[in-house]
């Protein structure tokens, strides 16, 4: 009898297939233990394992004589059941004796010596799936003759092997836990493999989840943490529910609130704790991470002050593994679904309500993040992301923004883009203080200045730029400004970005903030060369390496020479364009800025090219393109893959340079920004010329030339249109 149905469709979990596996075939394991939540899938790994040796009658070079399986959610496990199944793998007339040993009145230890010697001739698998139902919290055994049973299997030579599922580690004595191997699993199914067995569960198509999209089923996925029984749950809620017909995003979105899915995974032990220790999980699902034994005592201090917080840290981690431990880190921890679960039942006011608990919380992680002198890396702000996001749990909007503003210029600056624009768009539309509603509107829109949509940033930044003028608040208006002249830049919009950038500048010079003095510089060199006006650009540059020296910044040095070298890619002086370039590389890196990196290998790429080095320039567009996509910056991506394009163009591999500018195409889409168009035409002109119609490759060529005018980042339009004018002369 199989323990788990379906077994066709089981994903994955080689390597765990492979561990118990070799663990059976070990002569020093008899025991071997699948430990996890409920639902995470320990009998079908079981069943798979089981499945396998029984269709191969061999594992690792050992011929399997039978194998019984029994579960408490079928026969039940009792020493009977045990000891009636396994009598039924030995020869006709053994079975005979062995009943007959059954139903004597001998002691329960002289009859399992007669069933295990009649398993000597093995080796035997014993399967006993769920067997958590005969154990109690501390994983003791219920009842004398399964305690008996163990006590004969341990101490008694034979060749019978237990495979053992269960949701509390069974608890032996020291001296016989050499015998046991335990396997946790407490992951679920990987992306690709639950997506896979998601649609498997709508084969018939009767729900919406075969016709979804695979980023919607991705999502899915992870918001249930790929544990098997979940998503069988979430297509059972899909197709048997024909009274609300709820939509996939409705399912999760009230995932853990559903009372068919909580008699499914919940994990029922945890009704039957004392308070205190309830007390205690209700904290670890509010931190929703690891959290040490100090971090849990801290937040429950003022609220349960009598709450012994060591002594039910340690009966919930010796209990079952309620919650499991980090011994290296000396941190707890509950299984993110199990933190779920009990999140979703807290009460959201009160004392031990979610709010008053999420702000303890945050109000631990303010305690402990490091000053801004000690920020190297954007791990140093890691402890400011965590307590922003249990102030947005306690919906306190305004102290998020606030420890927002602390970080998100250094966020973005250091490439984490993505993240910086995840946390404004969470307070968009909440703000109501005018002083914090712009510290956000400037934040958020140099957020979107290097991430896009830059119409969007443009509109942001111009609503920050009215309210700091408003609030006469010059700092804020200086930055503003700043970030809308380098977005009218990257729209294209050149003639409006000197304005803002000298005025950002000025207020920069006479604020003494020499920081955002440097990228105002910066900017509007870029500017200029932008313009083609690259003795102004290089004018700039030097300024800004002169003031960067004066204040020993390796960062502005860095912008300094990046500034330059754009100058003088536009001029067409390539071998001072790499020096520059390569100079500024060296001190991003040494300044752990990586969000520049992707520009400053582009223009290495860009030079490479007009040297003649097609094979240096890809491998820079390429590493630009690697950059970009690691700090999440699509515009980055876009311009060094159109680059990448011109690449293949060059040496004729037309099928990569198409490949190229559609994937160039979809970042700038991604973006929202300016360029994709200038693909589109590249794209378009390498399938003319994969057909042949050089007529057509010639008129796209034109049409990209002339979209990328005033983009220095991408490779001049001088270029495509000598290669047009050479294909429309019929010289090919």
């Amino acid at each position: 009898m199989p323990v788990a149905y379906g077994l066709e469709t089981f994903k994955d979990r080689s390597h765990e297939r492979a561990e118990v596996t070799a663990r059976l075939t070990d002569p020093r394991t008899r025991l071997v233990a699948i430990i996890g939540r409920r639902g995470i899938g320990k009998s079908a790994l079981a069943a798979k394992v089981a499945e396998q040796l029984a269709r191969d009658r061999r594992g690792h070079g050992r011929a399997w004589a039978g194998i019984v399986n029994v579960s408490s959610r079928t026969s039940g496990i009792s020493l009977e059941r045990i000891f009636h199944d396994c009598a039924r793998l030995s020869v006709p007339e053994m079975q005979e004796v062995l009943l007959e040993v059954w139903t004597s009145q001998r002691s329960t230890p002289d009859k399992l010596a007669q069933l295990f010697a009649a398993l000597s001739r093995g080796p035997y698998l014993i399967l006993l799936d769920n067997f958590e139902d005969r154990l109690d919290d501390r994983g003791q055994l219920c009842g004398q003759e399964l305690t008996e049973f163990f006590d004969a299997f341990f101490r008694t030579q034979h060749e019978a092997r237990i495979l053992m599922t269960t949701q509390v580690p069974l608890a032996l004595p020291p001296e016989l836990r050499r015998y046991q191997a335990r396997l946790y699993l407490d992951q679920g199914l990987p992306v690709p493999d639950a997506v896979e067995l998601l649609r498997e569960l709508d084969a018939d198509g009767e729900t919406d989840i075969v016709r979804a999209s695979r980023q919607d089923l991705e999502s899915a996925v992870r918001r249930v943490y790929g544990v098997p029984r979940a998503l069988e749950l979430i297509a059972g809620a899909l197709s048997e529910d024909y009274l609300t017909l709820p939509t996939l995003d409705e399912v999760l979105d009230t995932f853990v609130e559903r009372g068919d899915v909580i008699a499914y995974l919940a994990q029922d032990r945890f009704q039957r704790l004392d308070a205190e220790s309830r007390l205690v999980l209700e904290v670890l699902a509010a931190f929703g991470r690891p959290a040490s034994r100090d971090a849990v005592s801290w937040v429950l201090g003022p609220l349960a002050p009598d709450v012994d917080v060591p002594a039910a840290l340690a009966r919930l981690a010796s209990h079952g593994r309620m919650v499991t431990v980090d011994r290296a880190r000396r941190m707890f921890a509950l299984h993110p679904m199990d933190a779920d679960f009990i999140y979703g039942e807290l009460p959201p006011d009160g004392l031990l309500g979610c709010r008053s608990l999420n702000r303890r919380v945050a109000d631990w992680y303010a305690r402990q993040k490091p000053p801004r002198d000690q920020w190297r890396s954007v791990d140093d702000v890691q402890l400011h992301r965590y307590e922003f996001a249990h102030r947005l749990r306690a919906e306190d909007y305004e102290p998020a923004a606030a420890v927002l503003d602390e970080v998100d210029y250094f966020l973005t600056w250091r490439g984490s883009v993505g993240a910086a624009r995840d946390m404004h768009q969470q307070l968009s539309g909440q703000l109501h203080d005018d002083e914090t509603r712009l510290a956000h509107l400037v934040g958020f829109g140099l957020v979107l200045m290097f991430g896009g949509p830059h119409h969007q940033a443009a509109q942001v930044l111009g609503e920050a730029a009215d309210l700091a003028e408003r609030l006469g608040d010059q700092h804020r208006l200086g930055q503003a400004l700043f970030a809308l002249g380098d977005t009218y830049r990257q729209l294209n919009r050149l003639d409006e970005a000197i304005g803002p950038l000298r005025r950002a500048i000025e207020l920069a010079d006479r604020l003494g903030e020499s920081e955002q003095l440097l990228r105002a510089l910066m900017s509007l060199s870029l500017a200029h060369s932008y313009r083609g006006e690259v003795q102004e650009a290089l004018e700039v540059a030097d300024i800004m390496r002169a003031r960067a020296m004066e204040l020993s910044d390796d960062l502005g040095c860095a912008q300094a020479s990046d500034a330059s070298a754009c100058a003088h890619l536009v001029s067409g002086d390539w071998s001072q364009a790499l020096t520059m370039a390569g100079a500024a590389i060296a001190l991003y890196e040494e300044a752990g800025v990586a969000e520049a990196l992707g520009y400053v290998h582009n223009v290495q790429g860009v030079a490479f090219m007009a040297m003649g080095d097609v094979e240096r320039a890809e491998a820079e567009f390429l590493q630009a393109n690697t950059d970009g996509a690691a700090v999440g910056s699509p515009r980055t991506e876009g311009i060094c893959l159109y680059n990448l394009s011109w690449a293949y163009w060059t040496v004729g591999r037309y099928a990569d340079a198409l490949a190229a500018t559609q994937r160039s195409k979809a970042a700038f889409e991604r973006a929202a920004v300016t360029g994709g168009e200038v693909a589109d035409k590249l794209a378009r002109a390498a399938r003319a010329m994969l057909a042949g119609e050089l007529g057509e490759v010639a008129r796209h060529l034109r049409a990209a030339a002339e979209k990328s005018k005033g983009n220095a980042d991408f490779v001049p339009p001088a270029w495509l249109l000598a290669e047009a004018e050479r294909l429309a002369a019929g010289d090919h």
